[in-house]
């Protein structure tokens, strides 16, 4: 990978998911084989990386003999932001070098047919692999227009994702090691949203945060159908909230109660995708449980890529792990049975 994409690369990676449903890009500019000014995507609705690069050169005289290196095709149209393209051409930069084309099939290259057209040098990445890759998210949004799911839960070594406390009702039990812990909070920071199910957050009333690595908070969504869950409950601490219910299909404050247009939704996840997508932007959804959320996902196909971590002990009973996903491969040199299985059925091209 050349240097300047591969440091675009990286600057694309910071923000996380924090800028879904629109895509990660970073951003550098090269004069005479220094770097004078970079930048990135930093959070949805926000200026995109181009902007901020050029922004951030400070003689801007360098700019007409200067490279423009960007992860993702600069945009052409008016969003939330003007077009990316127009920038390039006021400032004269006369090259742009290119990580890879946008995945939007209604944007895949105009960009690079505008700035050629006003003279300006296009050079196209031939290996966009790992560019698609970082953004495979936006790829899915793009040519599905519904969120890109990740299914995840830790299971004992005999199949259980829970125990049972001594009066037979389900507790939280603690599965996987430390670092295990926090490459999950990880994950939570590679997705926009992590959804959980009612009684999930009356078992072991988690907060969801992402407060063991660094980054922001995904947004919090979960089932609670007649709103039984108290307000006190500890998902209700911070952040976006959104709570799937029959009842209320309002915004207060923070809290986004939603009530799917079509009933059978709660029970249908792919009708229930399209509207998370189209009403409310969600981009990606880690899915963390409990099983009969997981079966719901993964009966139903309506899943991109599984992860399962397998701890060493056994329980003598508890709530049972999710099952039909079928062959899982183990992920090499990984501390821990950390496992992952890809959806092949569900392609990004």
């Amino acid at each position: 990978m050349d240097l300047y994409l591969r440091r675009c690369f990286d600057l694309a990676r910071i923000p996380g998911a924090n800028v879904e449903p629109n895509p990660r890009v970073g951003a550098v500019v090269v004069c005479n084989e220094y770097i004078i000014g970079e930048g990135w995507h930093e959070t949805y609705g926000a200026p995109h990386a181009e902007v901020n690069a050029i922004n951030s050169v400070k003689d801007k005289s360098l700019l007409p003999r200067s490279t423009l290196y960007i992860s993702l095709e600069p945009c052409n149209h008016h969003g939330k932001t003007p077009p990316c393209t127009h920038l390039v051409m006021e400032h004269g930069i006369p090259e742009v070098v290119i990580g890879a084309l946008d995945p939007n099939p209604k944007m895949a290259g105009k960009s690079v047919k505008l700035l050629r057209s006003k003279g300006v040098q296009v050079v196209v990445n031939r290996s966009p692999g790992p560019f698609l890759e970082i953004n495979k998210h936006f790829h899915y949004n793009q040519s599905y227009l519904k969120p890109f799911i990740s299914l995840k839960w830790a299971e004992s070594s005999n199949g259980f994702i829970a125990g049972y406390s001594d009066a037979g009702k389900p507790q939280q039990t603690i599965i996987s090691p430390p670092f295990i812990s926090r490459w999950v909070h990880y994950l939570r920071h590679e997705h926009q949203a992590i959804m959980v199910g009612k009684h999930t957050v009356m078992t072991d009333n988690p907060t969801l945060s992402t407060r063991k690595w660094p980054g922001y908070n995904p947004v919090k969504i979960f089932f609670d159908r007649k709103l039984e869950i108290p307000l006190n409950a500890n998902i209700y601490n911070s952040g976006r909230i959104i709570v799937i219910n029959e009842l209320w299909n309002r915004v207060l404050g923070n809290i986004t109660y939603f009530v799917p247009l079509e009933k059978k939704a709660f029970e249908e996840m792919d009708m229930l995708m399209f509207e998370l997508y189209e009403r409310l932007g969600i981009g990606s959804i880690l899915v963390e449980g409990g099983t009969n959320l997981l079966d719901q996902f993964i009966d139903q196909g309506v899943w991109n890529e599984i992860w399962k971590n397998v701890g060493e002990d056994k329980l003598k009973e508890g709530i049972a792990a999710p099952v039909g996903y079928g062959e899982m491969d183990l992920i090499p040199n990984t501390l821990g049975q950390l496992w992952h299985k890809k959806n092949s059925s569900l392609s990004l091209t």
